[in-house]
């Protein structure tokens, strides 16, 4: 049993929680659902011990100690929590890294490798019956920095049960960065968990499919219950979303991207070897594969931040990279939204309103054309907070926002619907199917078949 009892949540002033109550039973495993801040993150925050209530307690029936400090380590060994920014954790402090750090040798010697992050809990992994696609074993050499999202995700959560097994989990959207194959797989290592070790979850998310153990569904709006009862699964839900009219795209045969015998080698690890590809203006294509097949590091190229973009025969707007145009004059032309941009923004330190951090990462913006895409995506009270109280969905919005503010010739979107809600993600396909214009080129990275269904005509897999 866990009773939340009466919490007060106050952040830089502002009131969030208040007199907040809610009861977990312990035959229950809760989906928080609700709108971008509504509130879930920061309840598994509490959940976690990871907040300070100005009222009221959190009660677990795992924690029977007498001491303040039993109690707080009782709660430290029992209560497991994954963030759904899984890199922040490891970025905390080191302002020494970069956000095209995992592509470069310099200052390496800074970043831990994931057998030094496991310590002496690495031995424990044969006795785990993990699955096969969220084994980690084959990471275990390779640097923090150099994982993918989704492989981020796997080296928490297999790190926190080799710590002991938890009675409680919770999971800020575990699934977004997962591959299908890595979706399943989670859903399965979940139950399992939950049958054998008789573990307690608790998760946020917005549309997946869910572990079979999920019964009771809780929805916040506002820092308050919307509604609580029995969860109805619909495994079938991601298949059901119908693509709305493809955008008009022009059928050319200029060369936008051309990448000819593509070799990228990290020590042992072979990420590309002799890969081809060529994208034509106003094509619109797919980049799919699992996690850790080298999708991100190929826009990497594309968009010359990675350190081997000019050692690689790669051609943009037909000139041959390294013919004479400067890193600037590349990106001039391509608007360009990634995960990494989230992850090394390191939110939790950034002081500015969502509305000064636009305005300083684009230095000439014009200003009409923000207040219409505020207003559109009804974002006038996210400008307004601290970056560093944005939810998960509230932040993807604000690069979402950043990244649309001009029309390029090139449009490299990697993910870019995680951590949305429904709503925002209906918005922002309706304000990409508005704006979109027919000659630009769009290549999309996705773990979803409707996105592929609806934005692409073509697709490489990696």
């Amino acid at each position: 049993m866990i009773s939340i009892k009466g919490i007060d949540v106050v952040k830089s002033g502002v009131k969030l929680f208040t007199d907040f109550s809610w009861e977990v039973a312990s035959n229950e495993n809760w989906l928080i659902a609700g709108r971008n801040g509504s509130g879930k993150t920061l309840l598994l925050e509490a959940l976690a011990g990871k907040t300070h209530f100005a009222k009221g307690e959190i009660q677990y029936d795992f924690v029977v100690s007498d001491t303040w400090q039993e109690r707080y380590e009782e709660k430290r060994r029992f209560i497991s929590y994954i963030p759904a920014h899984a890199l922040h954790t490891y970025l905390n402090g080191n302002q020494d890294l970069f956000y095209q750090q995992r592509y470069y040798d310099i200052g390496d010697d800074k970043v831990p490798t994931v057998r030094d992050l496991m310590g002496a809990a690495t031995a424990g992994l044969p006795a785990m019956e993990i699955p096969e696609s969220l084994s980690i074993d084959h990471l275990l050499g390779v640097k923090i920095t150099r994982l993918s999202n989704g492989q981020l995700k796997k080296f928490l959560l297999i790190k926190s049960f080799l710590k002991g097994i938890p009675k409680l989990l919770l999971l800020d959207n575990p699934f977004e960065g997962l591959d299908h194959g890595s979706r399943e797989d989670l859903c399965g290592f979940i139950d399992f968990i939950v049958e054998r070790y008789a573990v307690q979850v608790i998760l946020v998310d917005h549309h997946h499919h869910l572990p079979a153990c999920i019964n009771r569904t809780l929805t916040l709006e506002n820092f308050r219950i919307k509604t609580a009862g029995i969860f109805a699964p619909d495994a079938a839900a991601e298949d059901k979303i119908t693509p709305l009219a493809k955008p008009a795209h022009v059928n050319s045969h200029e060369e936008v991207i051309g990448i000819r015998n593509l070799t990228l080698k990290y020590g042992d690890l072979s990420l590309f070897e002799n890969f081809n590809l060529r994208v034509n203006k106003g094509q619109r294509w797919a980049l799919v594969g699992r996690n850790g097949s080298g999708k991100t590091t190929l826009f990497s190229l594309i968009f010359a931040d990675h350190p081997h973009a000019y050692a690689q025969d790669i051609r943009l707007f037909g000139r041959k990279r390294g013919t004479g145009e400067s890193i600037w004059d590349i990106k001039r032309r391509i608007n360009y939204l990634g995960p990494e941009q989230v992850s090394y923004l390191n939110p939790k330190g950034v002081l500015m309103t969502a509305a000064e951090y636009i305005h300083d990462v684009n230095k000439f913006l014009d200003q009409t054309v923000l207040g219409e895409m505020v207003k559109y995506f009804d974002a006038a009270a996210v400008m307004k907070k601290q970056v560093r109280h944005l939810s998960s969905g509230e932040l993807q919005l604000v690069v979402v926002m950043s990244c649309f503010l001009s029309d390029r010739e090139l449009l490299l979107l990697d993910e870019p619907f995680q951590f949305l809600d429904d709503i925002q993600k209906q918005r922002l396909t309706k304000y990409l199917l508005q704006h979109l214009k027919a000659e630009t080129t769009l290549v999309l990275i996705t773990h979803y078949e409707h996105d592929i269904r609806q934005w692409t005509d073509q697709k490489v897999e990696i």
